[in-house]
């Protein structure tokens, strides 16, 4: 009896050993979103890295902190927001730590993490990354690019010229954005970054007569802009002339065509590079990504009413909203 007993206290012994190298071994991920809990896109990176993660089976803790910078946009704020969140990560000691968008890169990564021995992966950075000297030995990523050539490919026979006007709030990562759309259609494009829902307004009818297409975007930046969206709608339906387009699904049912990112996408793919880091592999060998995939989304409402017919292989892969 005293050696079952015995045998048994030096199973225990060992087993809590083994216990305890587990949770040592534990690796630890932190998730620093430029933006809020809420907002589609970085709720659909949250979900991509959660459910990465979760499939994986691996031994990971997942810590995710917000930055707000969505919602304040202060210069000041931003730069609290991001010592704040280097406190937590000098703090916390993440083996991996992943960012989503711009904010994050400019004031977090660039001066404080910028070739330190923590790795980095970021996605969500509109365009480019050569402004944040990006890749580097600790950093790497996915660029979030738009179909903005094919959207107005699409378009083209719709069109009575060739002028492109660009509408949306105004932000750090919207400026970017519309750069980044002149880079690529490699042409001057008619911008407008706007503050009150009444100067979006008055921009929109202001396009309608001197541009041939408009690009919008989401513009969660602008105070009201969310309850006021049925509102908005109205106000498009009776006032557009000419074709929209946009690349944000959030706003489909306000443009006439809508080439769609998926945030998961970046999700996914951020939280894989991160597993692949922690299982070894060299950070400086993963070389920058661009997102690939993308939903289309059609208007009846606003097809009716410009009298447009799409070919048959963008309606038969569309999402038709009203």
């Amino acid at each position: 009896m005293k050696k079952v007993a015995l045998l048994v206290l030096i199973l225990s012994f060992f087993y809590s050993l083994s216990l305890n190298a587990a949770e040592i071994k534990k690796k630890k991920i932190l998730y620093v979103n430029s933006y809020h809990s809420g907002l589609f896109w970085s709720d659909g990176i949250e979900r991509g890295i959660k459910d990465t993660l979760k499939k994986s089976k691996s031994n990971v803790e997942l810590k995710i902190i917000y930055m707000d910078t969505k919602n304040n946009q202060a210069e000041q704020y931003k730069k609290k927001a991001a010592l704040k969140a280097k406190n937590i990560i000098e703090n916390y000691k993440p083996d991996v730590v992943i960012t989503s968008d711009d904010n994050a890169a400019k004031y977090l990564i660039v001066p404080f993490f910028y070739n330190s021995s923590i790795p980095f992966v970021f996605c969500g950075v509109n365009g480019s990354a050569n402004e944040y000297g990006f890749p580097t030995k600790n950093v790497t990523g996915m660029i979030e690019v738009q179909l903005i050539p094919q959207l107005l490919s699409a378009l083209k026979e719709f069109t009575r010229g060739n002028k492109v006007g660009f509408l949306k709030g105004d932000s750090f990562s919207t400026k970017k954005e519309a750069l980044y759309f002149e880079k690529i259609l490699n042409k001057k494009i008619n911008k407008r970054f706007v503050k009150s829902i009444k100067e979006w307004k008055e921009e929109y009818l202001t396009f309608q007569k001197n541009v041939d297409v408009l690009l919008i975007g989401d513009s969660v930046t602008i105070n009201g802009w969310k309850n006021s969206h049925e509102d908005i709608r109205n106000f498009i339906k009776n006032n557009t002339l000419i074709p929209t387009a946009s690349w944000d699904s959030t706003i489909s049912d306000l443009s006439l065509i809508t080439y769609a990112n998926k945030p998961e996408e970046q999700g996914i793919w951020s939280a894989t590079t991160a597993l692949e880091i922690l299982n070894g592999k060299d950070i400086s060998k993963i070389p920058l990504s661009k997102n690939k995939k993308t939903r289309i989304f059609v208007n009846k409402t606003l097809i009716k009413k410009l009298n447009i017919v799409f070919p048959f292989e963008i309606v038969d892969n569309a999402v038709i909203v009203d």
